[in-house]
């Protein structure tokens, strides 16, 4: 390595980072791909509609205004309200959802709320920390966008749609713009690797505190 190449990454060191960060995220993204796809698998176990397909739901794209998001959608066999408790749960989202290592409340102004998140995307060594302003819809809608942290954009929307059978109907969609160093293709099969798992264990966790609710309020009527 130059001299000047290593004073370069003394003088950028987030540049640096950004630069070896993408070369493990394409060295990662066949065995990530596998490795959510298995996890998908292993925790949808409950039947859904074709058109969002419990063991490896679809990921596609979608234009919302002028950005281009990845979105996916899974049926979820527990009532809207209870999806989201889950859902509206920070403190605890960290042991749901498969990539993130840390949520946590800075600041809460009732459905406003500043967060700090940080995750590893499935089979990189580094994490990313930012912190979101996430709008909420009580039992229909959570949007957010990046205030600052890692990447230039973070915007994303969790959205509940209840069915006459009881079940929701939850999509999933977000837009990352990771800056000059991060190109928007990478981030975007990184995404496609890690999004099935994301909204499959929503839909575990839903479902499997749905049952525990439900037996417990059993108990109390026999009772």
């Amino acid at each position: 390595m130059t001299q000047k190449k290593q004073a370069d990454m003394c003088k950028n060191p987030r540049a640096t980072f950004n630069r070896l960060a993408v070369a493990v995220l394409i060295a990662a993204n066949t065995i990530s791909a596998s490795s959510t796809a298995a996890y998908a698998s292993e925790k949808s176990t409950q039947p859904s509609h074709a058109s969002a397909q419990a063991h490896h739901p679809a990921v596609t794209e979608e234009k919302i205004g002028n950005r281009t998001y990845q979105v996916t959608r899974i049926n979820v066999h527990a009532h809207p309200d209870h999806v989201w408790h889950v859902l509206s749960d920070y403190e605890n989202a960290h042991a749901i959802f498969p990539c993130l290592k840390k949520c946590k409340v800075l600041h809460d102004r009732g459905n406003i709320k500043e967060v700090e998140q940080q995750i590893k995307p499935s089979g990189v060594p580094s994490t990313f920390t930012y912190v979101l302003e996430i709008t909420e819809t009580p039992g229909k809608l959570q949007q957010w966008r990046r205030l600052r942290g890692d990447f230039t954009e973070v915007e994303g929307f969790w959205k509940l749609e209840p069915a006459e059978d009881g079940t929701t109907l939850v999509t999933y969609a977000s837009y990352v713009n990771g800056g000059f160093f991060m190109p928007q293709a990478l981030i975007k099969r990184q995404t496609r690797a890690d999004f099935p798992g994301v909204i499959a264990a929503l839909k575990h966790q839903s479902e499997s505190t749905r049952h525990i609710a439900s037996h417990a309020q059993n108990l109390k009527t026999s009772n």
